[in-house]
């Protein structure tokens, strides 16, 4: 099926967006513009228009190389086109519109990391992807993470839980925690005071820290903000967790932590609380943020203890066509990372 490309408005965004199971917030418009403002770049949403129906959406952020015009369209968890359930033809359609658009007609790179689906259809992306001429890059980032079914009833999700994460969440219960939940800008507040203590006692270091989420959520309509959590012990806040909740899946994005919330077991039950929040608003799964089994391996075996499916993302994938500006391009991103120490 034949298909074009033509640009959304950000209203018109918030209408549709939602109606794709591959929604994520890695497509929330505020999200994607901050990025792109972050690295430099702009941010372009499209829909993929084909047959007389709306066929995909993708939020596109271009990256320009300067003097020589070329430049990489990047694109994560997009293109969205899971609207009535997995179709690989129209995933082809999406992509031969944006190869048309961003690698023939603009000579730019274009790198693209697919939603997260089920392996199933991961695997049905890989080969439409490879079937239409993308190869694997190291030059993004892969996504491996684990998931967890929540279309079961809730005893079956604990049930599911290791016998030690289970034990963790039976003592948290009984440790006099409270939870304190919202959207607000002051909960992300205090959100930010435990993340900044927790980097600064951990030593450790991410792209996107708690700053950069609170700056998106000033932006988000309330149906798209982000969930805060935060445990209390005898008044004082000792956790917190950040969660999204677009499309049909609830994605952790941040944690933070006291010293004193390791003894009381807070993570536990704010991961809990968040799987019980995720399960009453009928989503599909939780996606557990990424894991690292060699870099990360205590936070690995806290997440596998949660009984979910070991996932990985197909790709990240890459498109160029042998023109001089995309090697140009790509030779300079590489030096640009050399001099960055990467």
């Amino acid at each position: 099926m034949s298909a074009t490309i033509e640009p959304v408005s950000q209203t018109r965004w918030r209408e549709l967006a939602p109606t794709f199971a591959d929604y994520s917030y890695r497509q929330l418009w505020a999200f994607g513009v901050e990025c792109a403002t972050r690295l430099g770049a702009s941010s372009e949403h499209v829909a993929i228009q084909g047959g007389g129906k709306l066929l995909g959406l993708a939020d596109v952020r271009i990256k320009r190389l300067p003097l020589v015009g070329g430049g990489i369209a990047y694109m994560t968890g997009a293109p969205m086109v899971r609207e009535g359930g997995d179709d690989p033809e129209r995933l082809r359609s999406c992509l031969a519109a944006l190869v048309d658009e961003y690698a023939d007609r603009r000579g730019l790179v274009l790198r693209i990391l697919p939603p997260l689906g089920s392996a199933a259809w991961n695997a049905e992306q890989a080969r439409v992807f490879e079937q239409c001429g993308f190869v694997h890059t190291r030059r993004a980032e892969a996504y491996r993470t684990m998931v967890v079914d929540l279309e079961r009833p809730l005893e079956d999700i604990r049930k599911s839980l290791a016998q030690k994460w289970r034990n963790g969440l039976n003592r948290a219960e009984k440790n006099g925690l409270a939870i304190r939940t919202g959207t607000s800008s002051e909960l992300f507040g205090e959100f930010c005071g435990l993340f900044t203590e927790t980097i600064e006692r951990k030593q450790f270091r991410v792209t996107l820290d708690a700053g950069f989420y609170a700056r998106v959520q000033t932006e988000l309509s309330e149906p798209e903000r982000f969930l805060v959590s935060i445990a209390d012990h005898e008044g004082r806040a000792v956790a917190g967790h950040v969660a999204s909740l677009a499309g049909d899946t609830c994605v952790y994005l941040l944690g933070a932590s006291s010293e004193a919330s390791m003894q009381l077991k807070a993570s536990y039950l704010l991961q809990w609380h968040v799987i019980r929040s995720a399960h009453e608003r009928h989503l599909r799964c939780y996606d557990l943020g990424g894991i690292d089994p060699e870099g990360n391996p205590g936070v690995y075996h806290f997440k596998e203890g949660m009984g979910g499916a070991d996932l990985s993302t197909p790709g990240p994938y890459e498109l160029w066509r042998r023109r001089l500006r995309p090697l140009v391009t790509l030779a300079g991103e590489s030096t640009y990372r050399l001099v960055r120490g990467r």
